[in-house]
């Protein structure tokens, strides 16, 4: 219906419009007219019967009080041609019939409606219906008879009902005042129809010709026919609405172009990322959907690969979003070359893209061997060196990859799955690809569940420290140990991989810092003051980046250590990863500045493995490298490593800085690092790392340990 009158021209919708409400108007009118009519008309003949009860009533008193039924039944048939009466009886006192006419035989849907005195038609209506009877009862009072065959009046005696009368009226005979009143009402509301219909056209006419004019002359616009409108009619407010459009259509063709152009620029925002060019989530949506579609109509599978790219916040925070936005501009680049016609790229948003490779098997294994064919080719393209503005850098991407229809066959669960394995390749070493399985969902509720744990450690006390000594092989002495974090949750304990960059991302490593800070100091402190370790003694802190890069860490870290150690120079050692150093800026520079001259020791992490350039050991005041135990591990059997380590030692010799080995877990290990210049020492050939009373423990019996050395 609605389509059908959004096809007809405005002046019939117009016209329509003003037939309907005069049309409701006029039977709105006609009804009331009618019901007034009938409504006088039966309120009449309701009160004649109540009349005719009241006589009837009077003149049967006497009668009935001397119980002579036969004048009871002549008075009533002298009642039979009264219009409308159904039937009429007369009761003694006890409700025994005394008399009794029966004139119309009408059949009863529901009770006779019982009234007493004025009854309107509505009430009829609604509590009887327009088949029921209407009964009239009338009492009859002795009106003074003291008692029987006494005829003598009393007028000082109170009346005494005797009996009454029940007095029923039919309303099938109010037929024909009906019809009167219905033709009445609708012949008023005839006149009020053709009267309003002739107003309504003339007014419809005068306001809906001008306006059709306009529209043809709108749709001539569209056509590209702009010419001018002359409305003589509808009055001046349309002869203003004729001018105001002469002179848009004087400028519209100038303008015309222009939109076009908007048009284009929109469009293509809609559907593309503004940065890369590449298809953006809104498109990706639209092409995964279709995806979805030819998959199941042609039994055939599809790959959804969701990659993010390794350590770009890094790459961003040192050489700006400028450089990170050209970085990501050519890797879209090679991403969209490496696509077939009938596959899509597109970005997520900063620094992740999705890809489409349709028309792969329907076998699951065949389209994973194809789809991870792709990933290791992707890999491979990008991990070719960028030159961007003079800087050579190298990327790595991180692949998720779920199969259609076979991990899922709606696009927000085919997303959710291939993120879930993207996020598993990062936590495989990075520049992998990893293909999505249901036990991926298990890992994910895992980390929902430490991020709870995680908010409430601090408070339950269930992060505890464990602390691994640094020992001199020159002097045989332990010179620090290493303030390492535990965590058990649970009955159980997690390990610090696995909760500490939790901790990052939540924003509660900052909290976790502090309270590590306090108690290590605090457990320091202890040792001191009983005399379990010497004053040249220092605990050694791993603190992180965004530990670091927080604008209050060396008021806080210096206001804790005045409180806990005053007077201790050299007692803290901070431990950085090479990425802290990712932000040489003048916050960082005045950090480091404030924290060395308050005796506050640096010393950087798993030297070798981060992307720090060597520039940084010059541009900080640092006092420490620790070879990582990657490289410690293989030392004796891989010359490679071997290598690597005499060099780490000495450019530390060339700049000043001392060097300390993570890791040793074997007597030849020792021997070669004591051997290639580095005094000192960590791991498992030591001891592993214990509770602050077990350490003290340790330290006290400490001069009963020996290392044996050999090669």
């Amino acid at each position: 219906m609605k389509r059908v009158l959004n096809a007809l021209p405005m002046a019939a919708r117009f016209n329509l419009l003003n037939t309907a409400l005069v049309l409701v108007t006029a039977l709105s009118v006609g009804f009331i007219v009618s019901y007034v009519q009938l409504a006088r008309q039966f309120e009449a003949r309701h009160e004649q019967s109540l009349v005719l009860a009241s006589l009837l009533a009077e003149t049967s008193e006497y009668a009935v009080y001397t119980r002579q039924g036969g004048v009871l039944d002549r008075q009533l048939a002298r009642m039979r041609d009264v219009p409308g009466l159904a039937y009429v009886e007369i009761l003694d006192e006890r409700d025994r019939q005394l008399a009794q006419m029966k004139v119309l035989d009408v059949p009863l849907t529901s009770p006779p409606i019982q009234a007493q005195g004025p009854l309107t038609l509505w009430q009829w209506w609604t509590e009887a219906g327009p088949q029921a009877l209407v009964e009239i009862v009338h009492p009859i009072t002795s009106s003074g008879f003291q008692e029987e065959g006494a005829l003598f009046l009393d007028v000082s005696a109170d009346p005494k009902i005797i009996g009454q009368v029940r007095l029923a009226m039919s309303l099938t005979y109010f037929e024909e005042i009906v019809r009167h009143s219905l033709w009445l009402g609708v012949a008023v509301a005839l006149a009020i129809l053709i009267i309003g219909l002739g107003v309504s056209l003339a007014m419809t006419a005068r306001i809906t010709l001008p306006l059709k004019k306009l529209a043809l002359a709108a749709h001539g616009v569209i056509q590209g026919q702009v010419e001018p409108v002359n409305l003589k009619s509808g009055g001046p407010e349309m002869r203003e609405l004729g001018q105001a459009f002469n002179l848009m259509t004087t400028w519209l063709g100038d303008y015309r172009l222009k939109v076009e152009s908007y048009q284009a620029m929109l469009e293509h925002q809609a559907y593309y990322d503004e940065l890369t060019g590449l298809a953006n989530r809104t498109l990706l949506k639209d092409h995964l959907r279709l995806t979805l579609t030819q998959t199941a109509r042609r039994q055939c599978s599809a790959a959804l690969l969701f990659l993010d790219l390794d350590r770009f916040k890094y790459v961003n925070d040192t050489l700006g979003h400028s450089f990170g936005d050209q970085l990501l501009q050519e890797v879209a680049q090679r991403l969209h070359h490496q696509i077939r016609a009938c596959d899509t790229v597109a970005r997520m948003g900063g620094d992740e893209f999705v890809m489409i490779l349709n028309d792969l098997s329907g076998d699951r294994d065949q389209a994973e061997h194809d789809a991870g064919q792709v990933a290791e080719q992707i890999g491979q393209v990008l991990s070719r060196p960028f030159e961007i503005r003079g800087h050579e850098i190298s990327t790595s991407f991180s692949i998720g990859i779920a199969l259609c229809p076979h991990d899922a066959d709606d696009s927000e669960a085919l997303i959710r799955n291939a993120d879930c394995a993207m996020y598993e390749a990062k936590t495989r070493g990075r520049n992998t690809h990893r293909f999505y399985k249901p036990s991926l969902q298990q890992r994910g509720a895992r980390l929902l569940t430490l991020e709870t744990g995680l908010k409430r450690a601090l408070e339950q006390n269930e992060l505890v420290l464990h602390f691994q000594p640094k020992y001199d092989c020159r002097s045989g002495r332990l010179v620090g140990a290493e303030a390492l974090l535990r965590w058990h949750f649970k009955d159980m304990w997690i390990s610090p991989i696995e909760f500490i960059p939790l901790a990052e991302e939540t924003g509660l490593i900052l909290p976790i810092g502090e309270w590590v800070l306090e108690t290590a100091l605090q457990c320091l402190n202890e040792w001191r003051q009983t005399g379990v370790v010497d004053a040249d003694f220092h605990v050694g802190i791993n603190v992180a980046p965004p530990q670091f890069w927080h604008p209050d860490f060396a008021r806080r870290t210096l206001e804790t250590v005045a409180r806990l150690l005053p007077n201790a120079p050299g007692a803290l050692e901070l431990e950085l990863t090479e990425s802290c150093l990712l932000r040489p800026n003048e916050d960082i520079q005045r950090t480091f500045a404030t924290l060395s001259q308050a005796g506050v020791r640096f010393a950087i992490d798993d030297f070798g493995t981060g992307y720090s350039s060597l520039s940084y050991l010059k541009q900080f005041p640092l006092d420490v490298l620790k070879i990582d135990q990657s490289f410690v591990r293989d030392c004796i059997d891989d010359p490679s490593d071997a290598t690597i380590i005499r060099a780490i030692i000495a450019m530390a010799r060339g700049l000043g800085l001392e060097v300390i080995a993570e890791g040793v877990e074997t007597q030849e290990q020792a021997a070669f690092l004591k051997e290639a210049g580095c005094h000192l020492l960590q791991g498992y050939l030591l001891a592993k790392p214990m509770p602050a009373t077990d350490f003290a423990d340790f330290c006290n019996n400490f001069q009963h340990h020996s290392i044996p050395w050999k090669r």
